[in-house]
């Protein structure tokens, strides 16, 4: 069962606040949400905004710039023409999505190029660190010297004996045989 939402003073000076664009954010967006599905806030929400429309118009009609002005004095009314340079901003690349799409990409270039520009870090290595290391290359360098020699003896007496020079004895053997008329 729907709750029945009652309007207190509080609420509709709320809505006025709202529908003269004086609200803050939070309270002009609960009004929104509660004018769409609310018949009777939406009436009383269009009602103070076709007011506020006119009141502005009337007095841009009649009242000439110095009367407005002296009111504003005595009252302290300071109204913003130019509103802060981040709003004025916002608003230009809000309104235009081709310069919405042109901020992205400038945004975006400029974050790479950061990105891609940085100093790359030397590593900083300890005397310990390097005489490790050298010991270690020796080491190894000791290592493979041996296994090469091995494999050196191994191809010499094995490989070059056993598969190469054999046959071609044999073969020249052959060869010999045959021109000797053997």
């Amino acid at each position: 069962m729907k709750k029945h939402f009652e309007l207190t003073e509080k609420y509709i000076d709320k809505i006025i606040s709202a529908a003269y664009g004086d609200a803050n954010l939070i309270d002009k967006i609960d009004i929104y949400i509660k004018a769409y599905s609310n018949q009777q806030i939406r009436k009383i929400y269009n009602d103070y905004k076709e007011v506020a429309k006119s009141v502005k118009k009337i007095s841009r009609d009649f009242a000439p710039a110095e009367v407005v002005d002296n009111v504003q004095k005595e009252l302290n009314i300071h109204e913003k023409l130019s509103g802060t340079f981040f709003e004025g901003l916002f608003k230009f690349i809000i309104m235009k999505p081709a310069y919405s799409a042109a901020v992205l990409v400038i945004i975006l270039s400029v974050s790479v190029i950061i990105f891609l520009r940085q100093p790359k870090q030397k590593p900083a290595y300890s005397n310990l660190q390097v005489t490790l290391a050298e010991k270690q290359v020796r080491e190894s360098f000791d290592l493979v010297g041996k296994i090469l020699a091995r494999v050196q003896i191994k191809v010499t007496n094995q490989v070059l004996n056993n598969d190469v020079a054999k046959p071609i004895q044999k073969g020249t053997s052959v060869i010999n045989n045959l021109f000797n008329g053997g």
